[in-house]
């Protein structure tokens, strides 16, 4: 049962805010199929990730990162956005959400609508649409490479092909960090969603915006270690919990 009165708080919080933050994760996208990497049954239960996920270990040999992405390829390309997606999407079109902060590479905001009306989209772990070759950086589309036939695709120069996706040991995108960072400093509120807020550098991102005077709304179905931050923690399904926000947010 959602509290009531702490819905009506963060959809007050909504209505008065004109730059409002989005920062997603894991959680998020549960409820679309994708079960979190980290939880039990999850991908990391099944491929361990300082093998398959880790880019030192696939620069000596990719076969092993490409065996589990085959799988993941599977779940992330039939996903589709749920309600909490589509609500994002729809608070920006509205004119509040004007940036979303993401750790997921599933592209589910995107797919929402996330970034058609002007919000910028900051993916931290990457990308999972595209291609590149690690050694001369040429990108691809997912069409115009073999990934299921062969152990692990090459480019024409010789160098592995990889998803613009960030593996353990690798490096953030240039700039997206700190751009992140930058929309933290200039929201007046902060939406946390799905997210155990345990994964560093991202989780100091809600401390930034709330040094900087945003009020800070946690969307989540367990605790975190940043609660005592928050102006209103709303636990339970972020879909669910979205909708009835949307439906107060119409009235």
């Amino acid at each position: 049962m959602i509290d009531v009165e702490k819905l009506s708080k963060a959809a007050k919080i909504i209505k008065d805010s004109n730059y409002i933050l989005v920062f997603s994760g894991a959680g998020i996208s549960t409820e679309s199929g994708i079960d979190d990497f980290r939880s039990l049954g999850g991908l990391w239960d099944r491929y361990d990730p300082s093998i398959y996920a880790s880019y030192q270990y696939f620069l000596k040999d990719p076969s092993k990162f490409w065996e589990m992405h085959n799988e993941l390829e599977d779940i992330v390309g039939d996903a589709e956005p749920n309600a909490a997606h589509q609500a994002i999407a729809e608070l920006e079109k509205i004119g509040k959400i004007k940036a979303v902060i993401t750790q997921n590479i599933d592209m589910l905001h995107q797919k929402a609508g996330s970034g058609k009306y002007g919000a910028k989209i900051y993916q931290l772990h990457g990308e999972y649409g595209n291609l590149h070759c690690i050694k001369c950086g040429k990108e691809f589309r997912y069409d115009e490479i073999d990934t299921k036939n062969v152990d692990y695709p090459v480019c024409d120069c010789s160098g592995y092909i990889k998803p613009k996706v960030v593996l353990f040991g690798e490096s953030l995108p240039f700039g997206v960090l700190e751009g992140a960072m930058n929309v933290c400093r200039n929201c007046d509120c902060f939406i946390m969603v799905g997210s155990s807020l345990l994964i560093s550098p991202a989780n100091f991102l809600p401390s930034i915006a709330k040094q900087f005077g945003a009020k800070l709304i946690f969307i989540n179905r367990d605790n975190t270690v940043m609660d005592d931050l928050v102006d209103v923690f709303l636990k339970g399904s972020a879909g669910v919990i979205f909708t009835e926000l949307m439906d107060i947010l119409k009235d």
